[in-house]
């Protein structure tokens, strides 16, 4: 899963530190920009950790280049469906450095997340997409295959005093 200039692989715990950078560089995040740096790179930590303790819940990926350095992160879980009869994958976070956009580190990250659902037996993989984002604007999930589901809508339970997005 690499290119001349990239790699995806799983993320380690070692990849706290640039996993919090890349997202606190994006600028969309209220969690990152109200807490410091050890604060937002002790919370990726903790996410790792329990990934890694429980790898058939979730996936964390990164793409790294050749100096070790994370320019792209993605997240997908696997969830069980009754009315699927089977396992289904949700992307729940893709994002790419300002810098390495355009690079088709996205694709890449997408491919991989895709994959890793059909290696776990997955019926279907969905993700949620900001419409105002310029990857839904520029049509980036419709160009790789996806389709959008119109009759759908997204509801959303805040569970803390403090919503993170």
């Amino acid at each position: 899963m690499s290119t001349s200039s990239y790699v995806i692989r799983p993320a380690l715990l070692a990849d706290a530190a640039g996993i919090a950078e890349l997202l606190h560089g994006i600028g969309w995040f209220k969690a990152y920009e109200n807490h410091s740096i050890a604060q937002n790179q002790q919370a990726v930590e903790a996410l790792l950790q329990s990934t890694q303790t429980a790898p058939e819940q979730s996936l964390l990926l990164v793409a790294e280049d050749s100096q070790k350095r994370v320019h792209g992160y993605c997240a997908v879980h696997w969830l069980p469906l009754a009315v699927l009869q089977g396992w289904e994958a949700y992307l729940s976070e893709l994002f790419i450095a300002e810098a390495a956009r355009g690079a088709g580190l996205g694709q890449q990250l997408l491919d991989a997340a895709t994959q890793a659902a059909r290696d776990k037996g997955c019926v279907r993989i969905w993700l949620v997409n900001n419409r105002e984002r310029s990857s839904y604007v520029r049509g980036f999930y419709s160009q790789q295959g996806w389709s959008e589901q119109a009759e759908m809508a997204r509801f959303v339970l805040p569970l803390s005093t403090t919503d993170p997005s």
